[in-house]
């Protein structure tokens, strides 16, 4: 009879070990998925919200008030209180019409811009817009996989756009 508790020693350890090291790699799986989901999403709807900031303050919106057009300081600004939680200093954006492009990298880099921006004549009813923005997202999901030398955090880069016709 204690030959046979002795064989079984250290069997519960070695049955949790078996299933706490997997679940665990899954619960961070799950927890970096679900940031690497939150960053798209929020970097999606802030240059969703630029484009729309962009698109209200056009020719038409000029001529009614002279405090209707904005400035890059303006959309940059709009851009990053859309963007609650990225970081301004990693965050790039291109702000494109049909006649110029303006990239503010980092964002952070046009906060104090006071050019006016959409710039006549691309500021006419009916002409493009187009918002674009790219975020790093740094995953702690590579630490897990079997690479040579050191632990290396993995890095790829998150990319929206956003285009609309002026309407105002």
């Amino acid at each position: 009879m204690k030959s046979r508790k002795r064989s079984r020693r250290g069997q519960a350890l070695l049955e949790f070990t078996l299933a706490a090291v997997p679940m665990i790699f899954l619960l961070i799986s799950v927890e970096e998925i679900a940031r690497g989901m939150y960053i798209y999403t929020t970097l999606a709807h802030a240059v969703k919200e630029g484009t729309r900031y962009g698109v209200v303050h056009g020719a038409d919106c000029a001529q009614g008030s002279s405090s209707c057009p904005v400035t890059l300081g303006q959309v940059a600004s709009r851009i990053q209180q859309a963007g609650v939680g990225l970081d301004p200093s990693q965050f790039n954006v291109v702000l494109k019409t049909s006649g110029s492009t303006q990239t503010c990298a980092p964002l952070r880099s046009c906060m104090t811009n006071s050019a006016t921006w959409p710039s006549s004549p691309d500021n006419n009813i009916g002409m493009p817009i187009t918002v674009s923005g790219t975020y790093p997202f740094n995953s702690a999901i590579s630490m897990f996989i079997p690479q040579s030398g050191s632990v290396k955090i993995g890095s790829m880069n998150f990319s929206a756009a956003s285009q609309e016709e002026i309407r105002f």
